[in-house]
């Protein structure tokens, strides 16, 4: 939105979806190359070795991520807090329901998202008295074109956005933590980190490069693992098991077709 302000929104496009591109595509080679060995590998897995994956991905949210150590540890306890309500699928035992009904089924992944990042945008938008104003403009192949040619300038946000992306993908982090996490990272090592928030492209680059790399590489756990490494991945293993199918190492023994 600030680039689009300073007349530049073909440019801000541009940045978004070549470097979203760039971060799937890394994603793909990744999943392509690893997933046999992920698979075989995890023919070995327990239960500790499932906790420490997902005790790696929590981990990695509080020493890589831009915000307070503290803070990102109190978000994650809300986090077990709100994944804690309703039935707990081992025991049958009701867990924080309180007595009531609604609670069973647990809190819904939608709900959850609306309501802390939803809402508190509105909040803040009210508490700032923020008015924001569309940007007309029209899309120009030759400034694409020249968006494109200014992309190896950030090669090293573009490797580094791609890194934490896939990394985030495979652990259980999600491609929401990458993006933020990115950001962080670009706005900490940056040269340029004052124009962060007023329309520095690399801004831009960082957090399109780590989500879209996370979204695909969050393939890979889901498949090989049955452990989904996002929401995406989450829905996607949901319908695995409604067509009859177990997502997990065996699958890639099961139905090697299927899975590539």
């Amino acid at each position: 939105y600030p680039l689009a302000k300073q007349g530049q929104a073909t440019q801000a496009l541009s940045y978004a979806f070549l470097s979203a591109g760039f971060g799937a595509l890394v994603g793909v080679v990744l999943i392509t190359a690893l997933s046999g060995w992920v698979a075989r590998f995890a023919l070995k897995f327990s239960s500790p070795e499932y906790f420490a994956v997902y005790f790696l991905a929590f981990a990695s949210f509080v020493g890589l991520g831009g915000a307070s150590p503290f803070k990102t540890v109190t978000s994650i306890g809300v986090g077990f807090a709100l994944a804690a309500i309703g039935m707990d699928s081992v025991s049958g035992s009701l867990r924080l329901t309180f007595g009531l009904d609604q609670f069973i089924a647990g809190v819904s992944f939608l709900v959850a998202v609306i309501g802390l990042f939803g809402l508190g945008e509105l909040v803040m938008t009210i508490e700032a008295g923020m008015k924001l104003e569309g940007i007309r403009a029209r899309v120009s192949p030759r400034a694409v074109f020249e968006t494109l040619l200014q992309m190896p300038r950030y090669w090293v946000a573009l490797l580094r956005s791609a890194a934490v992306g896939c990394w985030m993908g495979i652990t259980p982090g999600g491609p929401t933590a990458a993006s933020f996490m990115s950001y962080g990272l670009a706005k900490r090592f940056s040269r340029r980190r004052a124009g962060f928030g007023r329309g520095e492209p690399e801004g831009v680059i960082s957090p399109e490069t780590a989500d879209h790399a996370a979204g695909t590489s969050a393939m890979l756990p889901m498949l090989a693992l049955g452990v989904p490494g996002s929401a995406t991945a989450a829905v996607m293993l949901g319908g695995l098991m409604i067509w009859g199918l177990n997502p997990g190492p065996m699958l890639f023994i099961e139905r090697p077709d299927f899975v590539w």
